[in-house]
């Protein structure tokens, strides 16, 4: 069940209207999200269900066994919830992509391997909630966080709807508390919250479901375009894959104000950073902090010496992009992206100002293109493609200008100058200081652009596959 479907109109709706006609019974508000989100799960397909009962049955037992045994028992307890989600994560979406490198690695030294692969459908957002029953674990284990024995609370944890299949990837000490204590409706929170759903469709439905079809064609074939339209095509690719991720984390953060439940931010204006460094501070924050929480932390951080920091960033960043996908062309994507951050390693900066002011726009300006060039990595459907992108940008002309794209500054523009009037503010509609005609005439005029503008074909969000 998409965001942006009719069925997801009446879903929510009706979700939200049981949910507080159920107040003050704690229980069953849980038990109505718990189904609520299975019902959205299983729109794609029932089948996916029982994966993330899986997860949830184990990573809920493995935590109350490793509450209750010894040091050495509840550190086997804490592996065999590990090893039991990413053996699921690692089958449904690196097993085929690990058959067929190690197959083509025995091919070098003259070895024809022949490894059975299966088609697989991959789950949707299994690659969220992993991350997410393991922090929990994790957490467990090290007594930042108490097990819980509400199963139901647990369960909704893992499965709540709205930032179920693209996150934001929550902590349990930030969510699960939020599903144990009884909580009262807050009409000012759900305004904020249906401000940010709006805001998220405009973004989704108008600016990236818009730019999808110009960057489609231009990256068909690579080879036959032109050096300017395939940096033409890296920035309206990074504005797409933005406008589509922040615009479903708008959504999903939006959909859960509705029942008074804080979902962490997942972007803060990343094309107003000033560096690299600031970008990956601003953009899927959710993930970036998880990877330095549990794996950038435990490999010692910044605590054990410039050239081994450099190492741990390498290593963060390259499970990042495989975290992304099973290629090597995301692979490649986020080692790019590491090597950019290594000389932050070795500077020692002043901390910047919160927000970037007109001066900064050159930097930002260059960080921007820095980071969509990159991007034609993570846009690359394979190797070779990606190596077709590179040969038009050495030796392919900059003095053609892309034809037929126009049009795209009429979704791009305006998206950039309201986020830059509203960088101060969660999203740019958070507040709204004005005469409530204005504010209705705002909404109304949001809708309109959806209606009118907003693309006709029904285009999945991007993050879906990952």
């Amino acid at each position: 069940m998409q965001f942006d479907s009719y069925t997801y109109c009446l879903f929510l709706p009706l979700v939200f209207a049981g949910y507080w006609l159920l107040r003050n019974k704690l229980m069953w508000q849980n038990l109505l999200l718990l189904a609520a989100s299975y019902v959205f799960y299983g729109w794609w397909d029932w089948r996916f269900l029982v994966l993330i009962l899986i997860t949830t049955a184990s990573t809920f037992a493995t935590a109350l066994a490793i509450k209750h045994e010894r040091s050495r028992r509840a550190k086997a307890w804490l592996a065999l919830n590990v090893v039991i989600n990413l053996g699921i994560l690692f089958f449904f979406k690196y097993y085929n992509f690990f058959c067929d490198s190690f197959a083509n690695l025995l091919k070098l030294f003259g070895a024809n391997p022949d490894f059975a692969t299966v088609h697989i459908l991959l789950p949707v957002g299994i690659s969220f909630y992993t991350l997410q029953a393991i922090s929990y674990s994790i957490d467990v284990y090290k007594g930042k966080v108490e097990p819980t024995r509400n199963i139901v609370a647990f369960g909704v944890y893992i499965a709540f709807f709205p930032q179920l299949v693209a996150g934001p990837i929550e902590r349990a000490r930030n969510l699960l508390p939020q599903f144990l204590k009884k909580k009262s409706f807050d009409y000012h929170n759900a305004v904020i919250g249906m401000r940010q759903i709006l805001w998220g469709l405009v973004k989704k439905l108008v600016v990236a479901d818009n730019l999808a079809g110009y960057v489609d064609n231009m990256l068909y074939n690579p080879s036959a375009m032109s050096a300017s339209s395939i940096v033409m095509a890296a920035i309206l690719f990074a504005f797409q894959i933005y406008t589509d991720f922040s615009g479903y984390s708008d959504i999903a953060i939006g959909s859960a104000r509705l029942f008074n439940i804080r979902l962490l931010p997942n972007f803060n204006y990343p094309f107003f950073s000033r560096n690299m460094k600031e970008l990956w501070q601003r953009w899927h924050i959710s993930l970036m902090t998880w990877f330095r929480e549990y794996l950038y932390f435990p490999l010692g951080g910044s605590r054990c010496g410039k050239w081994r920091t450099c190492l741990n960033v390498m290593i963060v960043f390259s499970v990042s992009g495989l975290w992304h996908g099973a290629d090597w062309t995301f692979v490649t994507w986020g080692t790019i992206n590491g090597m950019l951050l290594l000389p932050f390693v070795f500077l020692n900066k002043k901390p910047l100002s919160s927000h970037a002011r007109l001066r900064d726009v050159p930097l930002c300006l260059l960080t921007f293109m820095i980071f969509a060039l990159v991007f034609l990595a993570f846009r690359s459907p394979n190797i070779a493609h990606l190596q077709e992108c590179l040969g038009t940008l050495i030796h392919g002309s900059y003095l053609t200008m892309p034809m037929g794209i126009s049009a795209v500054y009429s979704y791009i523009l305006p998206l950039v100058v309201v986020e830059w009037m509203g960088r101060r503010q969660e999203f740019p509609l958070m507040t709204l200081k004005m005469p409530t005609i204005a504010r209705w005439a705002i909404y109304w005029a949001l809708l309109f652009v959806i209606a009118f503008y907003g693309a006709k074909a029904d285009i999945q969000y991007i993050y879906f596959q990952f």
